[in-house]
């Protein structure tokens, strides 16, 4: 719908470097082969030059970036093996890309194209080709170094500015209502407190007669700033809001469709007569503090969800179980208490040509929609197979999450499958919400927002970040500690900084862990959330065993686990139950359960966090071959995770493998975390029984590790 440029034919990119810097990073030959290198430090050089406006930049102020720590001869030393490794990468191009001279670099303009230097030397018709608000610019670079990660701070400043600023442009010379509802939309999925979005969206439904949905964004705007700021929006937008409010009573429909009791030239009217302007700005003549929003705005949370009731293939039989399985699905998210369910509107039909920007108008966020289908064999052993999909309808109905399941006969069975189901999709709009606010500047976030940002950064199992995490949820915690999100996210980084930094006092940090997720577990009531993040730091305190077991048996007699076939279950129960079976040293059901996480893990989005206690499961319980090949594939995926390198570290011990390949592992580990030590990594796992200690002390003293 943007489409606010003259089209023609595309332009041919002739360039024979094509450089992507916004989302995952890529480097490509005209032909279409990689060119990217493969360090850290390379790719943040070649970052450093696309974006210096294709100026040279000076060799003193490339080393200051990358090696801010380093005396200046050493990172002068640094520089130039960077500079050889960076050439090697790019000769496949068989032409010098970068200008290397004596005291500077830059690259040559005529032979590179850079994505993000497109936007910011563009104008208006580079808005039709914007990547998706979750993709960040050089997003995998963080922590390379701290004079980096400033200079790569101003840059996404820089680049958000010039987008806003498009937009906003676009939204001052467009006339079009169709397209500045648009424009406006895509400036709200960016930032979600742009003030002039709103009101352009306010105004252009006024202005076209749908008063009804023009009234219900005035609440939205004036809730969310509430919400998200404690405070108001600015005079310019609460004139508009209260004008609205005040000279337009409307009794508004459900379906949000137009209301005749005044006209729309009546309306834009009325906004004149409340307020009056001085000096360019609008001044109302009551005081901000005297106007109230209607009772009829809903209290949002992450956002507002819809059930889509869900439809049985022709001819099956089976409309009655997928009305059941809506019933099912819409209680049991709304007993989650983290997104505002809506009914689904009843006069809203699927045959509708803007069916799914009728769902969004309607204040929408995300919808569920399910289809349920027979077994395609007999006597499958299933009643049908489910496909549930949640879709983003910000994003133009994406799909954010889709997953098919064999639907059981069994009502148990059944009953545990849908409780699954909704901690999967649970997790996933976390995931998704946090992606979302990944390009917003953090003094606009709110403390979810904060601790949705710490959250998808802390689920990319990288012990470099754990810095900016903890600034994250420190934040967050001044604005709202007693959130249940942010408590929970509170517990959960606790508990892994304490891991991946290898903390000294490790049962302290554990045990403040415990109290938080304790805390939140007892807000969100119905929702596992943070009883299973409980229940797993439980098992692993000393002394909480049994407590973590009791609660745990109790609540998967709730759930519907008790009595249901093993497969069907959270990845995390599973998790839970194979800890608990190892610590009460019955390795075969440790052994069982454990082979169920692994089966089931690549469903769940918090799985990478646990991923690495699962090896040591499997080393303790005797499986070193699948150890080490579980340990050697995580580590390759996560080279940063600390925990992941100690846990194949013990695989190569145990089959001594050659000094150069255990050295290789350990002194990637200790650059990672130096206070590392044999003394320091039995004192993360007393837990453990006296047989799995000593067991695990004996692998230790081959790793090399210091004993400190």
């Amino acid at each position: 719908m943007l489409d606010l440029a003259v089209r023609g034919l595309a332009k041919i990119d002739s360039t024979l470097l094509r450089l992507r810097l916004i989302g995952t990073m890529e480097a490509r030959a005209l032909t279409g082969d990689s060119v990217l290198p493969v360090g850290g430090k390379t790719k943040s050089l070649l970052a450093i030059l696309a974006l210096s406006d294709r100026k040279p930049v000076a060799r003193s102020r490339l080393a200051e970036l990358l090696w801010s720590r380093r005396p200046d001869d050493l990172a002068r030393a640094s520089l130039r093996q960077e500079i050889h490794r960076l050439l090697d990468a790019l000769s496949p191009l068989g032409v010098e890309i970068i200008n290397v001279q004596r005291h500077a670099l830059s690259l040559k303009p005529a032979l590179t194209s850079v994505d993000a230097e497109r936007i910011l030397n563009g104008g208006i018709s580079v808005l039709r080709d914007l990547p998706p608000p979750s993709e960040v610019l050089l997003g995998e670079l963080n922590g390379i170094d701290g004079a980096f990660d400033e200079w790569l701070a101003n840059q996404r400043d820089r680049l958000e500015r010039h987008i806003r600023s498009l937009f906003e442009s676009a939204l001052r010379h467009q006339t079009d209502p169709e397209i500045l509802l648009d424009v406006a939309e895509q400036l709200l999925q960016r930032e979600e407190l742009n003030e002039v979005a709103w009101r352009t969206r306010i105004q252009t439904l006024i202005s076209t007669g749908e008063r009804a949905l023009a009234m219900n964004y005035a609440e939205q705007v004036v809730h969310l700033f509430q919400e998200r700021l404690g405070t108001q929006p600015g005079p310019a937008t609460m004139a508009l809001v209260t004008g609205l409010q005040s000279r337009s009573p409307l009794k508004i429909d459900p379906a949000l469709g137009h209301v005749g009791e005044a006209s729309s030239a009546e309306t834009v009217a009325s906004l004149h007569e409340n307020a009056v302007s001085a000096g360019g700005d609008v001044m109302l003549r009551e005081p901000l503090s005297a106007m109230a929003v209607p009772g009829g705005a809903f209290p949002r949370r992450l956002g507002t969800l819809t059930i889509m009731p869900f439809s049985a293939a022709h001819n099956t039989g089976l409309q009655n179980v997928a009305a059941e399985m809506t019933d099912m699905i819409e209680v049991g998210l709304q007993k989650l208490q983290m997104f505002t369910i809506l009914p689904f509107p009843q006069n809203i039909t699927e045959k509708s040509a803007d069916f799914w920007e009728d769902l969004r108008r309607a204040g929408n966020d995300y919808v569920v929609t399910g289809l349920l289908r027979p077994n395609s064999a007999p006597n499958a052993g299933a009643k049908g197979h489910l496909i549930v999909r949640v879709l983003d309808l910000r994003q133009e109905g994406s799909i954010v999450w889709a997953d098919r399941f064999d639907l059981p006969e069994n009502d148990v069975e059944r009953k545990a499958l849908f409780y699954s189901i909704r901690i999967l999709m649970q997790w996933t709009l976390l995931v998704a919400e946090g992606q979302r606010l990944s390009m917003r500047p953090v003094k606009e976030l709110s403390a979810p927002g904060l601790a949705l940002r710490a959250l998808v950064l802390l689920l990319r199992t990288d012990c470099t970040l754990i810095g900016e995490i903890q600034s994250l949820i420190g934040r967050a915690v001044e604005l709202d500690g007693d959130l249940p999100l942010v408590l929970f996210v509170h517990a959960l980084v606790r508990c892994k900084a304490a891991q991946e930094l290898w903390v000294a006092d490790y049962a302290a940090e554990l045990s403040e862990a415990v109290g938080l997720a304790t805390r939140c577990s007892s807000q969100l009531g119905e929702n596992p959330l943070a009883m299973m993040l409980s229940v797993c730091l439980e098992t692993t305190s000393e002394g909480l065993l049994t407590h973590a077991k009791a609660i745990l048996a109790e609540r998967r007699q709730k759930w519907g686990y008790d009595g249901a076939s093993l497969h069907v279950g959270s990845p995390l129960t599973h998790w839970c139950l194979s800890m608990q079976a190892l610590l009460s040293e019955d390795y075969e059901t440790a052994s069982a359960e454990m082979k169920l996480f692994r089966d089931a893990r690549v469903d769940h989005p918090a799985s990478a966090l646990c991923e690495p206690s699962s090896i040591l499961v499997l080393i303790l319980c005797g499986n070193m071959r699948e150890a080490e090949q579980a340990g050697a594939a995580f580590a390759g995926l996560y080279p940063r995770c600390t925990r992941g390198l100690f846990n194949y570290l013990l695989t190569l011990a145990d089959r001594d493998a050659p000094e150069q390949e255990i050295a290789s592992v350990r002194n990637q580990m200790l650059r990672l975390a130096p206070e590392l030590s044999v003394a320091r990594a039995m004192s993360h796992h007393a837990y453990l029984p006296a047989e799995l200690q000593k067991k695990l002390s004996v692998l230790l003293s081959k790793t090399g590790l210091p004993n400190g």
